[in-house]
């Protein structure tokens, strides 16, 4: 008889959480940011760690829950997390102890992370009061079949917590291999080849002239991609350019933090707003090679403005482009371009792969953890 098949024909008794934990609400107590002390303890609120402090109250393994604030998932469910050791909780935080011989903590968490508390969470800010929570009702099966939830349970964790640490750090990998040879293709620093440079302005044509801005009321909804400063903004049913372009981010605090590549390719047909300058390559090699190396260029001394930067067509102009023979282009695009796809395919890979893994484990617990309610 399989785990499931024992879950299905064990006995089960619904209880109160109140029944089945010992709640530590009374022992809890908060100190204000003065009045930390600096150390190595944990010190937790509603939605995690807030702050390290000297001194601690609790000792032990716990469940959190929070009390108001950040108290509900999406999903519904609580705000839990799991502690172990030495602890400081405030007042935001409900905290709960194992009852021995009456059910695992583990098996509670377990059981609470997948319950819907919306009917209990009141008021603005939300909050769930002790009340309440002591009565929310969890089927508590015998102690042998909570033990072997609990270990099939923990070892899905510890795998989707091991999966997304390995892809993670691949992905870290790869991205970092990528910024090595992206500076050293691009730096020209050690002269291998030889390389004229020009400015912006003599290598592309540039197409502001053509832009058209369209307010958010006055677009008609279509299958076109409506381009600003850091992408697509919306769909219309028009477009003004139709070709490859590669598009400049003029204006917006992405040209600071850069968050998001400050250019980029654009093909078929489009609409761009005034927020993007547009410019024409004579071929896709020389308008790949500039768009790398205008996403690896500090642009900042070409930028304009503190609280709204802008850079400005004359200035756009002006910047220097190293520019060695198409097929030496050619070929720094050809090295890039894998570094890009394998790095893109980790990306675009990566949560995919954790959100397969993640539902996996959510259905395995929901298997787990279903029982026939009274």
């Amino acid at each position: 008889m399989n785990i499931l098949e024992e879950i299905q024909n064990c006995p089960v008794e619904w209880k109160e959480l109140g029944e089945v934990v010992e709640v530590l609400d009374s022992l809890r107590r908060p100190i204000t940011k003065s009045q930390r002390i600096p150390g190595g303890i944990p010190y937790y609120g509603a939605n995690g760690i807030q702050d390290y402090v000297k001194d601690w109250i609790f000792d032990g393994t716990f469940i959190l829950m929070g009390e108001d604030g950040s108290v509900i998932k999406n999903d519904n469910s609580p705000i839990l997390h799991w502690v172990i050791g030495k602890i400081w909780v405030n007042n935001h935080a409900h905290i709960l102890g194992e009852v021995p011989g009456c059910a695992l903590l583990k098996y509670v968490y377990y059981v609470l992370s997948q319950t819907d508390v919306s009917d209990i969470v009141r008021g603005t800010p939300p909050k769930l009061n002790q009340k309440n929570l002591k009565s929310i009702k969890i089927p508590i099966p015998p102690l042998e079949i909570q033990e072997k939830i609990v270990q099939i349970l923990d070892k899905m964790t510890e795998y989707v917590t091991e999966l997304t640490s390995e892809l993670t750090s691949e992905l870290t990998s790869r991205k970092k291999q990528y910024s090595y040879y992206r500076d050293k293709l691009l730096s020209f620093e050690d002269e291998i080849y030889q390389v004229e440079w020009k400015t912006l302005g003599e290598v592309a044509e540039n197409l502001d002239n053509m832009r058209k801005p369209v307010a958010k009321g006055g677009r008609s909804l279509g299958i076109y991609p409506y381009y600003g400063a850091s992408g697509i903004v919306d769909y219309v049913d028009s477009f003004i350019f139709d070709g490859d372009y590669l598009l400049i981010s003029e204006d917006g605090a992405n040209l600071v933090v850069r968050k998001t590549p400050i250019a980029f390719a654009i093909s078929g047909k489009t609409w761009v707003n005034n927020h993007a300058h547009v410019l024409k390559f004579d071929n896709i090699i020389n308008q790949k090679f500039v768009n790398y190396y205008l996403n690896y260029l500090d642009l900042s001394p070409y930028i304009t403005g503190a609280a709204q930067p802008k850079l400005n067509q004359q200035n756009l102009n002006n910047i220097k482009i190293p520019y060695p023979s198409l097929e030496i282009q050619s070929r720094i695009v050809q090295v890039l371009d894998n570094f890009d796809k394998v790095c893109n395919d980790l990306n675009i890979g990566l949560p995919k792969e954790i959100e397969l893994r993640q539902k996996q484990y959510e259905y395995f617990r929901e298997k787990l953890l279903t029982f026939v309610a009274e």
